[in-house]
C-alpha cells in the first residue's frame, strides 16, 4: 500500500516538474529576446578588404 502511494506521488511529481519545465523554458527564451537592445551605431563601420586566395 505504501509502495503504491510513493509510486503515484513519484508520477505526480514527475508531471508537475515536467510541465513546469515546459512552461518556464519558453518564458526564458522570450525574456532573453526582449532583453536584447538594438545597438545604435554612432559611426559607420569601415569594411576591410578581404584578402583571399584569388584576390
Amino acid at each position: 500500500m505504501i509502495l503504491l502511494i510513493f509510486n503515484v506521488m513519484n508520477i505526480f511529481l514527475f508531471w508537475i516538474l515536467f510541465l513546469a519545465l515546459w512552461a518556464i523554458v519558453p518564458l526564458m527564451i522570450i525574456k532573453g529576446r526582449v532583453d536584447e537592445e538594438p545597438k545604435i551605431q554612432t559611426s559607420p563601420k569601415v569594411k576591410e578588404k578581404k584578402k583571399g586566395w584569388f584576390n
